[in-house]
């Protein structure tokens, strides 16, 4: 995507604040220092970056201009004031930059012979989802369908809480779970749903399966019915009487490090 003047990086900036410009121009917003720095570590290939003189007076700030500049982006000094209307977060660094969205293939997931999958069923929480991204890529995780009605991937909110990650791990968004589960389990793919309780308790459950897929729901009204109903296994976490769950992206966390946990302990699948 070709951005010549400052004004047109700015015009393009704020149409990626609406979902549906980025969904039809497949590019989003990254803001601050190591968000851009970990899209240059990914070799994303920015298409532009807004920054201010507040960004140069830090020694990092300084180098990643000159380490953008190097790769041909094309980049814009705005005033401190143009860059607040523009910016998202509360204390804004000062840098922000349009990348294209990652291009994943959901056929190298499922070729693969063993691999630990997600799918989210109507996650509404920014802070969830980018936390549940963050957890998966730091536990080796292999990838994650969002289910229709998650919310947005390329929300700024999801955006800050991967901390990056949203550059490594395969997500494909706005995914139709009640036909792509079927599919997964002719597959051989075995689908293990996380239940509030009434399933068996995560740790003495059986996850250790060569190909495996644990489903989360919505944080108010849990997976649905027709998905919960495709399960091959639900499991749920142990609670006290007096609390009735535990928020999702803790959830989650658990259960994607029990898997872990018991393939290691176990020497491999089960």
């Amino acid at each position: 995507m070709a951005v010549q003047t400052a004004r047109q990086a700015v015009q393009l900036v704020r149409k990626l604040g609406r979902r549906k410009t980025r969904d039809a121009e497949r590019r989003f917003l990254i803001e601050g220092i190591t968000f851009v720095e970990e899209a240059l570590r990914s070799e994303c290939a920015l298409d532009c970056l807004i920054y201010t003189a507040k960004m140069l007076q830090r020694h990092k700030g300084q180098a990643l201009l000159e380490r953008v500049r190097e790769q041909g982006v094309p980049v814009f000094l705005v005033d401190e004031r143009l860059y607040q209307d523009l910016s998202d977060t509360e204390t804004p660094q000062g840098v922000l930059a349009v990348a294209p969205q990652p291009v994943w293939r959901q056929t190298d997931l499922l070729q693969r012979p063993g691999s630990l999958l997600l799918a989210l069923d109507g996650l509404q929480d920014p802070g969830n989802l980018g936390s549940i991204l963050r957890t998966g890529d730091g536990a080796g995780v292999d990838g994650v369908w969002l289910g229709q009605g998650t919310v947005d991937l390329y929300n700024s909110k999801v955006l800050r809480a991967t901390m990056g990650s949203v550059f490594r791990l395969p997500a494909f968004d706005g995914v139709d779970l009640p036909l792509l589960l079927p599919e997964l389990k002719a597959g051989g793919m075995r689908i293990v749903a996380a239940v509030p309780c009434s399933g068996q308790s995560y740790f003495q459950a059986d996850l250790r399966h060569r190909r495996l897929l644990l489903l989360i729901g919505n944080e108010a009204h849990g997976i649905s019915r027709s998905l919960l109903d495709l399960a091959d296994q639900t499991v749920s976490i142990p609670l006290r009487p007096e609390v009735e769950s535990l928020n999702a992206a803790v959830a989650a966390a658990l259960l994607i490090y029990e898997v872990q946990r018991q393939r290691l302990q176990g020497g491999g699948y089960g």
